[in-house]
C-alpha cells in the first residue's frame, strides 16, 4: 500500500460506520460469510440495499452465484464475532448455533438488525464489487450496535434529550415520573432479583436461608452474631430458628471449638447454583449495553453504595 492510499485509507476511517456479517452459500450449500463495513442503504420502494467485496476475497464467488444474502447488522457485544469473519479461516461458523433460511442462507442466532435479501444487480467498483439487494424481509432488536471508526470498535449511543420533561418528583401533589431515579434503581433489584428468588423459594428455601447462604460464600466462617449484623438492614437477619433450619437441611455446619458457622458441601453446591442464574441474567442484560453504558452504571451504582451506606456493613 502506498502512502497515499494509507492517508487515504485513514481520511475515510474518520467516518463511522456499522458493522456487519453477510452470509450466504457456495455452491455445494456450504456457510459462507464476512465481515463487512461497507453496508448502506440505496432505496425504500422497492427496499433496497448494498455492499461491497473486494474481488480477491476467497468468498467472491459464492456472492456472486449465490442469488442472495444476508446481512447481520452486529451489536456491540459481538466484536469477537465480527474478528472470526474478518479472517482467513476455513471454518468461520465453528462453534455458532446458526440456522438456514428459507433459501439455505446461513442466520446467526444474534444481531442488532438482519436484513434476508435476493441479490438484483453487481457492480464493478474499482477493487471491489458492490451488491445490490432487494430486501424481502428484514428484523431488528434494541441491541446497541457496533461502529467501526479509526482503525477501531466504538460504540453509538444516542444523545439524551432532557428538554421539556417534566421532574421526576412533585412534592405538591405527592406524584413521581418513571424517571425518578429511587424508583428505578428500586425497581430494577426487584425485577433483576425475582428470577433467583423464585428459584430458591422452589428449592424450599426461605429469603433468610438465602441470604445466610450469600453472607456466607462471601465471608467464609463467620459467627451468628456476626451474620445478623451484616443482614440487619436487608430486613432478612436470621433467628435461631433460621440457623437450625440450615443445619438440619445440611446446607451449613458449625465448629465446636469457635462457635463459627461454614457453608457446607451441599450449600456451596446450591449457593453456586443460585450465582451461575444470577450471572446468566447478567450476561444476557449485558447485551443490550455498551461497554462504556455498563462501566458507567457500575460506577453510579458504586458511588450510591458509598454515599448512603456509612452506617451499612459491608457483607464481606
Amino acid at each position: 500500500m502506498s502512502a497515499e492510499q494509507r492517508m487515504l485509507r485513514d481520511a475515510l476511517g474518520r467516518f463511522a460506520t456499522g458493522v456487519t456479517i453477510v452470509t450466504t452459500t457456495d455452491d455445494k450449500g456450504n456457510p459462507v460469510g464476512v465481515t463487512a463495513s461497507s453496508f448502506n442503504s440505496v432505496s425504500l420502494d422497492p427496499p433496497m440495499v448494498l455492499w461491497s467485496l473486494a474481488k480477491t476475497s476467497h468468498s467472491m464467488p459464492a456472492f456472486e452465484n449465490s442469488g442472495g444474502f444476508n446481512v447481520h447488522i452486529l451489536a456491540a457485544h459481538q466484536k469477537d464475532l465480527s474478528n472470526q469473519f474478518a479472517g482467513r479461516g476455513e471454518d468461520k461458523f465453528v462453534g455458532i448455533d446458526y440456522e438456514n433460511d428459507t433459501e439455505g442462507f446461513p442466520l446467526l442466532p444474534e444481531y442488532a438488525a438482519l436484513f434476508r435479501c435476493k441479490t438484483n444487480f453487481q457492480y464493478e467498483g474499482g477493487d471491489h464489487i458492490i451488491f445490490v439487494g432487494e430486501v424481502v424481509e428484514h428484523k431488528s432488536t434494541d441491541y446497541p450496535v457496533l461502529i467501526f471508526h479509526g482503525g477501531k470498535y466504538a460504540e453509538a449511543r444516542p444523545k439524551i434529550d432532557s428538554a421539556g420533561q417534566p421532574d421526576a418528583v412533585d412534592l405538591q401533589t405527592g406524584r413521581f415520573t418513571e424517571n425518578f431515579l429511587l424508583y428505578l434503581i428500586s425497581r430494577a433489584h426487584f425485577q433483576t432479583s425475582l428470577p433467583v428468588r423464585e428459584a430458591y423459594l422452589e428449592k424450599g428455601m426461605s429469603d433468610q436461608e438465602f441470604f445466610c447462604l450469600s453472607v456466607l460464600s462471601m465471608g467464609g466462617g463467620l459467627s451468628a452474631d456476626e451474620i445478623n449484623s451484616r443482614l440487619m438492614h436487608t430486613g432478612h437477619a436470621p433467628d435461631g430458628e433460621i440457623f437450625a433450619r440450615l443445619d438440619r437441611k445440611g446446607l451449613v455446619y458449625q465448629e465446636q471449638e469457635t462457635g463459627l458457622i461454614h457453608l457446607s458441601d451441599a450449600g456451596q453446591k446450591i449457593f453456586i447454583e443460585l450465582l451461575a442464574q444470577s450471572k446468566a441474567l447478567e450476561e444476557q442484560l449485558a447485551k443490550h449495553f455498551s461497554d462504556e453504558e455498563i462501566e458507567i452504571a457500575i460506577r453510579m451504582l458504586k458511588k450510591i453504595v458509598d454515599i448512603t451506606g456509612s452506617d451499612v456493613p459491608e457483607l464481606w
